[in-house]
């Protein structure tokens, strides 16, 4: 399907199911889970339906990689010219935007990326859909499927290299996101701290004139930080930031943590 065509695509279905209260319900319940302790709690109802309309968005701009993966990036210099290239990083991202396209968009901004993921989606009888998504972020970088726990990963990540370590999975590590207690990966800040790598958070931002783009932070030193809990928690602040600011476009809240309650 041509890219002119999805937006009324989009904006016809999510009309029609709209309709349904089930749909709607589940669509605000994503948004509740994500903004219910935040300043933003009463914007839920609306922003469930703008949620609703990415979502499936984002299932058909899959198939279109040149939208996704020629994502402006700012801040690029702090994975390219201003870091030590004895050094490894970990880039800590979010499902969140058009993160599909993050990887290759920093590969051509001039910083090539180790993408750590799931084994699950890598077999060759995953959906057709899953299997596009594992295209677009494996386009022109490498994937490192996460198997043999922490020592393997860490093993794999060398001097001068930048792995992508997702930030928002489920764990065994209990923080706060956004005010609510929830369950979270403890990977990232731990290989970084074992490695010496610095971390580089990476979130999806819009400008005054509704355009996005990719923020490349500043990095963060593991030494700077008492432990990796201390160290998961800047890494968290940091996303939620922009997910305050941008909350409709996260892929499914409720998938991304570990839930501690309601």
């Amino acid at each position: 399907m041509p890219v002119s065509r999805v937006p009324a695509l989009v904006d016809r279905k999510v009309t029609r199911l709209w309709t349904s209260d089930d749909y709607r319900l589940a669509q605000e319940r994503q948004m509740r889970f994500l903004l219910e302790f935040t300043v933003r709690a009463d914007e839920v109802p609306a922003l469930a339906r703008e949620f609703a309309s990415f979502s499936l968005s984002r299932t058909y701009l899959r198939w279109h990689p040149e939208v996704l993966s020629n994502q402006e990036i700012r801040g690029i210099e702090w994975l390219t010219t201003r870091r030590d290239p004895d050094r490894s990083v970990v880039l800590s991202f979010m499902h969140h935007n058009l993160y599909e396209g993050l990887f290759v968009s920093l590969k051509r901004a001039g910083a090539p990326i180790a993408v750590l993921v799931s084994p699950k989606v890598l077999g060759s009888d995953t959906p057709a859909g899953l299997r596009q998504h594992v295209r677009v972020m494996r386009a022109e970088n490498l994937l490192v499927p996460a198997v043999g726990g922490l020592d393997a990963i860490q093993a794999r990540l060398r001097p001068g290299m930048t792995m992508s370590i997702a930030s928002d999975l489920p764990g065994h590590t209990e923080v706060s996101f956004l005010g609510r207690r929830v369950l979270s990966s403890f990977g990232a800040p731990v290989i970084a701290t074992r490695t010496n790598s610095q971390v580089v958070v990476a979130t999806p931002c819009r400008s005054e004139d509704g355009s996005s783009y990719i923020q490349v932070h500043e990095p963060l030193e593991p030494r700077d930080f008492t432990d990796p809990k201390e160290l998961l928690a800047e890494i968290l602040r940091r996303h939620e930031e922009a997910v305050l600011a941008w909350p409709e476009v996260v892929e499914m809240p409720r998938a991304r943590w570990g839930i501690v309650d309601e």
